[in-house]
């Protein structure tokens, strides 16, 4: 026998109100629970910055908030509902046990100021995600600082400024190929980088020999992601560091597609000198609704002392 179900509804509704419009005056959708450390007076510990009148904010129960939002994402396309094809930007699917082990006690709650003997358990978890990344990556050292790929980006090309000014020289010039992510250039010229664009040949990789005749003591570093946003491995990749540390160069590799090579290959061993890792991505980190993103940058040994601390 076949048995069919029924939705409940036949098809999403596109009139939600506001949710202004559903609040009544003393409608709450939540209770604090009762206090247990001394009371504070807020307008004496925050003088002007306590904010006294709270506008016109909705006052609506918790089902209400519940109802209206869940009928408002049902308008989106999600990643529960398929795939996000955006190069090397695109968002995999994190497994929900990985939300449930984010939501544990001693990780959601844990406080900056905590006392460092009642931190052990992260700082554990810590110290092995960094072991695990230094050695999945072939690299020798790792800052877990950096909040974001596009943050991690920032904090890589800071070092390779810091690294060069070192050597007397900051340079001038990234080079970054056509295929690249966006975020690439807009990092190096926030640095104070110039931008000098890197052409591919009719295979999508880069151009070895555009890539020889542009570098110069001029060029800090070439960005790469590898794959590319198109997909393609960079064959000569070796090619490419070399010409780079012929000249003084760094290579940077943007991690956003680590995805194609965890297990298989390692950066550090076909000579990329720094790069940042997309946990959001390649190691299903819980993210969304802008956050939490996670982008750890992996150095070579010479480059360690250039960590932020």
């Amino acid at each position: 026998m076949k048995h069919f179900t029924r939705k409940a509804t036949r098809h999403t509704s596109q009139n939600e109100g506001l949710i202004f419009e559903k609040s009544s005056a003393g409608k709450a959708a939540w209770r604090l629970p009762l206090l247990d450390v001394p009371e504070v007076d807020a307008s004496k510990l925050l003088g002007d910055a306590e904010r006294k009148d709270l506008g016109n904010m909705p006052e609506v129960s918790e089902i209400e908030i519940i109802r209206h939002f869940t009928r408002l994402s049902t308008w989106n396309y999600a990643i529960d509902l398929g795939m996000y094809p955006l190069g090397s930007c695109t968002m995999k699917y994190n497994p929900r046990v990985n939300e449930v082990v984010a939501r544990l006690e001693g990780l959601a709650n844990a406080h900056p100021y905590q006392p460092e003997r009642a931190s052990q358990g992260a700082l554990r978890i810590m110290k092995t995600l960094s072991d695990c990344l230094t050695e999945i990556t072939g690299m020798d050292a790792i800052t877990l600082q950096p909040a974001a790929g596009a943050h991690g980006e920032l904090t890589g090309l800071l070092m390779v400024r810091a690294y060069q000014q070192s050597k007397g020289n900051p340079r001038k010039k990234i080079l970054i190929p056509d295929s690249t992510h966006g975020t690439n250039p807009a990092t190096a010229a926030t640095v104070g980088y110039a931008v000098e664009n890197l052409k591919s040949n009719v295979q999508g990789m880069v151009d070895v020999a555009a890539l020889g005749a542009q570098m110069n003591e001029d060029v800090a570093a070439l960005m790469l992601t590898n794959p590319n946003t198109l997909g393609v491995f960079e064959q000569e990749i070796h090619k490419i560091a070399d010409i780079l540390h012929a000249k003084g160069g760094l290579l940077y590799m943007d991690g956003a597609n680590m995805n194609a090579l965890v297990g298989k290959v390692r950066p550090g061993d076909f000579g990329v000198d720094l790069m940042h890792l997309n946990l959001h991505k390649t190691f299903s980190t819980p993210h969304g609704g802008g956050g939490p993103g996670s982008g750890p940058v992996a150095v070579k040994q010479f480059l360690e002392p250039f960590l932020p601390t």
